[in-house]
C-alpha cells in the first residue's frame, strides 16, 4: 500500500478525527441517565410521603441538567474515551454531590424568603421545598450508582458503530505494539481504533490484522498530518520521539513491561532531576478502617435480602442433596493465615472421594484440574449445585466471613494453599491485603481468566484501591453475576 492508498483506505474507514460526537453522544445518555435519577428520587419521596411531593414535578428540574453537564465537561468526563473507571466514578460522585446539594440549598433559601399572608401557606411551602430538597439529595447516591453502569453499557453499545471513537497511529518496534494493538481490536468500546501502524523495524509496506503497517518516512509522516489524526500511541517504540511528540495532540507512551500497575505517579523534582512516585493505597491504616466501614455498611444492607434468601436456600440444598448444607472450603487469608471460605454446598457429600477416581480414570480431566484447579463441566456437582455456581448464589455465606473481617467486600480472591505455587515470588504481596468475594479477577472473566493475567489484576487492585474503585468493581459484579461469565 503506497501513501496515496492508504489516504483513500483511511477516508472509506474513518470519517472523522475528532471525538466531539462520541462525546455529544456520550453527554445524551448522561442526560437521560440524570433525569431518570431525579425522577427516581421523586418517586420514592413521593412513595414515602405523597402529600409533600408530587412525583410529575421532577420533570420542572430537568432545567439545570445542562448544567450538570456543565461540571462534568470541566471536570474532564468529555468526550469520556479511555478514561479510567475508577476516576470517572469519582468524578461522577464528586460533582453530582456539589451541583445537587447547591441546588437543593438553593431551593431551600429561596424557600425561606418567600412572602406569605397566612402562617400555613408558609409551612407547606416550606415543607414542599424541604421534600424537594430530600429528593434531589437523594438523587447522589442513585447518579453514583447508575450513570456509571449507564454510561459502561453505552459504550459497549457505541463500540458498534462507525462513528463511535476516534483513529489512532500506532508506534512500535517489531511486535511490541501487538499486544496493544489486539486489545484495542477486540474492545471498541475503549474508542481508540487502530488506523496505521508505524514500525521502525519494519523496512517494506505490510499489514497486521487488516491495519497497513508502513517503515518511517517523511512522505507518510505528511499524509497523517494530513489527515489530522490526533492521536498517537507509542508501544516500545525505538524510532526517533521528538517528532512523534510535536506532530499529534495526544500522545500515549505504553511499555510492554508492565511492572507498575498504579495509576497515582505523579511527578517530582529531584533538584532538577525528574523522578515518579506512586502510592499503594492499601498499605495505608487510614484507607484499611474506611474499607472495613464499608464492609459494615455493606453487610446490614445486605442482611434484609440475605437473610430470607439463605433460609430459602438451605431448605432447597437440604432436600435436593444428603448432606451438610453449608461448606467450608480451605483457603489461605491475609498474612497467610488459613480461613475456611464458606459456601453453600453444591457438590455431592462423597465429591473428594469421586475426585481421586476422575484423576485416576481420565487423563485429559487431570490436566484440566492441573492447570487451574477447576473443571468446566464437574461431574461432582449437583443440578441445584450448578445453579448456585452460575448465579454466585453458592457464595453468599461467605457474607460472614466478611463480618467476622477474614474478607473483605473487595479484594483479591482467596486462594488454596496449592494455587500459591503458581502464584511464585507474588504470593507473599497479595496475600499482604484481605481476600475478597470479588475484585478485578472476577469481573475479568474469572474462570476463564490465567494466573499471569489474575496476578496482574490483584497487583494493579491492591496499588490503586480506592473507595471509587471498589464501588466500581461491585457494580461490574453484578453485571458479571447476570451473564454469568466464567462461572461454573
Amino acid at each position: 500500500m503506497t501513501s496515496e492508498e492508504f489516504t483513500d483506505y483511511f477516508k472509506k474507514n474513518y470519517h472523522r478525527t475528532s471525538s466531539f460526537l462520541s462525546g455529544f453522544m456520550l453527554m445524551c445518555v448522561d442526560a437521560i441517565s440524570l433525569l431518570s435519577c431525579i425522577a427516581l428520587a421523586f418517586f420514592i419521596v413521593n412513595f414515602i410521603s405523597p402529600p409533600l411531593i408530587n412525583f410529575r414535578s421532577f420533570i420542572n428540574y430537568s432545567v439545570y441538567i445542562p448544567l450538570v453537564l456543565l461540571v462534568y465537561y470541566a471536570a474532564g468526563l468529555y468526550p469520556g474515551i479511555m478514561v479510567s473507571p475508577s476516576d470517572e466514578v469519582r468524578k461522577l460522585c464528586i460533582c453530582s454531590f456539589f451541583c445537587f446539594i447547591g441546588i437543593s440549598i438553593s431551593i431551600l433559601v429561596e424557600g425561606n424568603h418567600g412572602m406569605y399572608i397566612y402562617i400555613t401557606r408558609r409551612i407547606v411551602q416550606d415543607s414542599e421545598n424541604i421534600a424537594v430538597g430530600s429528593a434531589l439529595m437523594l438523587t447522589v447516591p442513585f447518579t453514583a450508582l447508575l450513570m456509571p453502569a449507564a454510561r459502561d453499557i453505552a459504550r459497549h453499545l457505541f463500540g458498534k458503530c462507525a462513528w463511535w471513537g476516534v483513529p489512532a497511529v500506532i508506534y512500535c518496534t517489531g511486535t511490541s505494539g501487538n499486544e496493544v494493538i489486539n486489545r484495542l481490536i477486540r474492545r471498541s468500546d475503549l474508542g481508540y481504533k487502530p488506523a496505521i501502524i508505524i514500525d521502525s523495524k519494519c523496512s517494506e509496506h505490510s499489514e497486521y490484522n487488516g491495519i497497513p503497517v508502513f517503515p518511517v518516512n517523511h512522505e507518510i509522516l505528511e499524509k497523517i498530518k494530513q489527515l489530522n489524526i490526533k492521536v498517537a500511541i507509542m508501544c516500545d517504540y525505538e524510532g526517533s520521539r521528538r517528532p512523534v511528540m510535536t506532530s499529534f495532540r495526544y500522545t500515549i507512551n505504553v511499555s510492554r513491561n508492565q511492572d507498575v500497575f498504579t495509576n497515582t505517579i505523579q511527578l517530582k523534582d529531584i533538584g532538577g532531576i525528574i523522578g515518579f512516585s506512586s502510592t499503594h493505597n492499601l498499605t495505608k491504616g487510614a484507607n484499611l478502617f474506611i474499607k472495613r466501614l464499608i464492609d459494615l455498611f455493606i453487610i446490614l444492607f445486605a442482611a434484609i435480602l440475605a437473610l430470607p434468601l439463605t433460609v430459602l436456600i438451605s431448605l432447597i440444598v437440604k432436600c435436593t442433596s444428603p448432606g451438610p448444607v453449608f461448606y467450608g472450603h480451605k483457603r489461605v487469608g491475609k498474612n497467610g493465615k488459613p480461613i475456611k471460605c464458606w459456601k453453600f454446598r453444591s457438590m455431592y457429600s462423597n465429591a473428594d472421594e469421586m475426585l481421586e477416581k476422575i484423576l485416576a480414570e481420565s487423563p485429559e480431566m487431570r490436566a484440566e484440574w492441573e492447570k487451574d484447579r477447576k473443571f468446566v463441566n464437574d461431574p461432582r456437582v449437583t443440578k441445584f449445585g450448578k445453579f448456585l455456581r452460575k448465579t454466585s448464589l453458592d457464595e453468599l455465606p461467605q457474607l460472614w466471613n466478611i463480618l467476622c473481617g477474614e474478607m473483605s467486600i473487595v479484594g483479591p480472591r482467596p486462594v488454596t494453599q496449592d494455587e500459591l505455587e503458581k502464584y511464585g515470588d507474588n504470593a507473599d504481596y497479595i496475600l499482604s491485603v484481605t481476600p475478597g468475594l470479588s475484585g478485578m479477577w472476577q469481573i475479568s472473566g474469572r474462570s476463564d481468566t490465567g494466573y499471569e493475567e489474575r496476578i496482574n489484576l490483584d497487583t494493579y487492585y491492591i496499588q490503586n484501591w480506592s473507595v471509587w474503585l471498589d464501588l466500581w468493581i461491585i457494580m461490574k459484579t453484578v453485571w458479571v453475576v447476570i451473564k454469568g461469565k466464567g462461572a461454573y
